[in-house]
């Protein structure tokens, strides 16, 4: 845990320590509010994935605004675990549950919220079936459906109706629907995006139409991201969009979804200029992530990001420019994966107006299990 050092609300964020995780709340409502107004008149829904900032505010912001379907998506039993008790009683994992200690701590949570479960085997059907009946409650089952190479999922067809109709035949779970997620399509080019992303939803659909004609009643088909939630919307069939990179964003996203702004930032602090066009920072691995490559960095287009240690980050400027910056200098740092950014931190502070208006827990955090 880290050892907080808070100030007093109202504290100007400069005078902060660093390195400090940030949200603007402005631009966060205002991105919130992009998303919510999109949906509101879809038949389509959001169900807002909190893996991306794993805030209880954040989450609560996101369902008061509209156009969800009142729940929330998780990518771990453990973080459905810490939302339940701050309230969500909609949860889905979108994930595939596979040992019996996760079914366990699944039937626990069916006991106060609707919760909703993926799996991709047979043996996962009959271990959650004996789980829910000996706990009695009744657990909601999605099939995880495979449209990627190398990735959890059952195939297309009739392999996954067979599942279909081993659920309904099942005591202790429900079947839903189907689950899918494609991948981000980052690399692919914005007017292609839409081809990509049609091209795996009617492998999803397709599978639909194979468990209907089976007479099994497809509820749920959730698919799509905050890459392409424009576009899986508006396609018949489809009934939810799991989306939660919008909220935050983050530098990945920051050139192919320019209707949302960068809301979560670290805020970091010049340290030491060893040499002409080299700026060091206090805003290492530890404090900023990078697993996904080095965080760009927010209102300085003329500095680079050169790397990351555990406790410094290293900016590079043409030798010749001059940049200004001296010591005790603050820099704003967009983490490259915003999620990889709050995992690594215990606590938001929300910022309106350049002044500390609220500290927000992030208790999902490190929730891997």
């Amino acid at each position: 845990m880290e050892r907080p050092i808070f100030k007093p609300i109202g504290t100007p964020v400069l005078e902060l320590d660093t390195p400090a995780l940030t949200v603007d709340v402005d631009r966060l409502d205002r991105n919130i509010s992009t998303m919510a107004a999109f949906f509101e008149t879809k038949s389509a829904k959001l169900r807002p994935h909190i893996s991306g900032h794993g805030s209880p505010a954040i989450a609560h912001k996101q369902i008061a605004s509209g156009g969800t379907v009142d729940g929330i998506a998780t990518t771990t039993v453990g973080q459905a675990e810490v939302f339940a008790r701050y309230g969500f009683n909609d949860i889905s994992v979108s994930n595939v549950v596979a040992t019996a200690t996760k079914m366990q701590r699944v039937c626990a949570l069916a006991k106060v919220a609707e919760i909703t479960v993926a799996v991709d085997n047979a043996s996962a059907i009959g271990a959650l079936s004996e789980a829910a009946t000996a706990a009695g409650v009744s657990v909601n089952v999605v099939i995880y459906l495979r449209t990627r190479q190398k990735s959890i999922g059952v195939v297309q067809g009739s392999v996954a109706a067979d599942l279909a109709a081993m659920i309904e035949n099942a005591n202790g779970v429900k079947f839903k629907g189907l689950i899918a997620y494609e991948g981000a399509l980052l690399d692919v080019a914005n007017g292609d995006i839409a081809t990509e992303s049609q091209k795996w939803v009617n492998l999803v659909l397709d599978t639909r139409r194979t468990i209907e004609n089976a007479g099994i009643d497809v509820q749920v088909v959730s698919i799509g991201g905050t890459h392409n939630y424009e576009v899986v919307s508006e396609i018949d069939g489809v009934t939810e969009v799991q989306a939660g990179s919008y909220a935050l964003m983050d530098e990945k996203y920051k050139t192919t979804r320019p209707q949302f702004l960068n809301a979560g930032r670290v805020m970091t602090c010049v340290t030491s200029m060893p040499e002409p066009g080299t700026v060091l920072t206090d805003g290492g691995r530890k404090a900023i992530g990078a697993d996904a490559g080095v965080p760009g960095i927010d209102g300085i287009p003329e500095a680079t990001m050169r790397g990351l240690s555990a406790e410094h980050g290293s900016i590079a400027f043409d030798p010749e420019f001059h940049h200004g910056l001296e010591l005790g200098d603050r820099v704003w740092c967009i983490p490259r994966d915003i999620a990889g950014s709050i995992n690594v931190h215990d606590y938001l502070f929300a910022i309106r107006k350049g002044k500390l208006e609220s500290i927000w827990d992030l208790p999902a955090r490190g929730q891997y299990r």
